[in-house]
C-alpha cells in the first residue's frame, strides 16, 4: 500500500505538470488541471484559468487521490510479478486508466481535462502517467548497497 501511494503521488505531480505544461502552451497555465474540478464545481472548473484557492486546491486533491488509487492498483498487480511483466505492469494500468477515464466512466468522473485538451494531448497525459508510474516501480526495486 505505502509503495502504491508513493507511486501515485510521483504520477500526480507528473501529470499535473504535463497539464500546467499544455496549459501554459495556451496562455492559461492551471486551466487544464482545474477541469478536474467540475466533479464538484461544475462548469465554472472549466472556466477558471489562473489560482483559484477552492478550484485549484480541490482539483489537485481530486487529480493526486486518482492518482494514488492508479498507484495502489500497480502495487497489487506488480507485487507477485517479476521480468517482462513486471516491467510491463505500469503500462498496462496506464492504459486501463486511460480506457475508463475515457470510455466508462461517466461524464461528472471523467477528470474534465480531456475536454480542454486534443486527443493527442489526453493521451500524452496518460503516457506520463504510465511512465511516472513505471519510474516509481522501477525506484522501489532498486537495491541500495551497504557498506
Amino acid at each position: 500500500m505505502r509503495d502504491g501511494i508513493g507511486f501515485g503521488v510521483i504520477a500526480g505531480a507528473a501529470t499535473a505538470g504535463a497539464l500546467m505544461g499544455f496549459g501554459y502552451a495556451r496562455g492559461a497555465t492551471l486551466q487544464p488541471l482545474n477541469a478536474v474540478a467540475h466533479m464538484f464545481a461544475g462548469s465554472r472548473a472549466f472556466m477558471t484559468t489562473g489560482f483559484q484557492p477552492v478550484i485549484t486546491g480541490g482539483a489537485l486533491a481530486l487529480h493526486f487521490l486518482t492518482t494514488i488509487l492508479w498507484g495502489v492498483i500497480l502495487a497489487y498487480v506488480a507485487a507477485p510479478l517479476s521480468g517482462w511483466a513486471r516491467a510491463i505492469a505500469p503500462v498496462s494500468v496506464g492504459i486501463v486508466a486511460y480506457l475508463v477515464d475515457r470510455f466508462l466512466a461517466p461524464n461528472g468522473l471523467r477528470p474534465g481535462f480531456e475536454q480542454l485538451l486534443s486527443s493527442g494531448e489526453t493521451t500524452f497525459v496518460y503516457v506520463v502517467l504510465a511512465a511516472a508510474l513505471a519510474a516509481g516501480l522501477w525506484a522501489s526495486t532498486r537495491t541500495v548497497p551497504h557498506d
